[in-house]
């Protein structure tokens, strides 16, 4: 992955992609200035298609569409084997968080207020990590930026 500087503040690297509109951006700072101004959904949609078997196993995949957004299968079955994912969702208060975010019909707004908790961003923090790991391979100056 290549160093992208933050489409918002322009001063350092872009860690994150606002959901919506795909601009990126390297801060919850940057991504509230953002939202505060305004952007737009996307028309653009990626589509990935699994065949899995009764045991829940991938047995073919295809991706219709690849972004430089898409998650290849691959990659989603690298976030299935993580062991700290699974520990960070065995927190009640977490998996209620992604089933607010799940249900619900303003994502914009959720967003905003799940981001502000720490077990949410840390739990995003680690799925980006998996999805779109630094090239020096560290991460753990992820939380100077919340």
């Amino acid at each position: 992955m290549s160093d992208v500087q933050c489409e918002v503040c322009q001063d350092v690297v872009s860690k994150y992609k606002c959901p919506k509109c795909r601009l990126k951006y390297c801060s919850v700072g940057c991504y509230k200035d953002h939202q505060d101004k305004g952007c737009s959904n996307l028309p653009q949609e990626t589509t990935v298609e699994m065949e899995v078997d009764v045991h829940g196993n991938i047995m073919s995949r295809s991706v219709l569409f690849p972004t430089d957004d898409t998650v290849m299968p691959s990659v989603l079955e690298k976030l299935r084997d993580s062991e700290h994912l699974c520990c960070l969702l065995k927190n009640r208060h977490l998996r209620e968080l992604l089933l607010e975010v799940d249900k619900s019909q303003n994502t914009e707004l959720i967003m905003q207020r799940v981001m502000k908790e720490p077990i949410f961003t840390e739990f995003a923090d680690e799925i980006l990590q998996i999805v779109e790991p630094s090239e020096d391979g560290g991460g753990s100056d992820m939380d100077e930026d919340v």
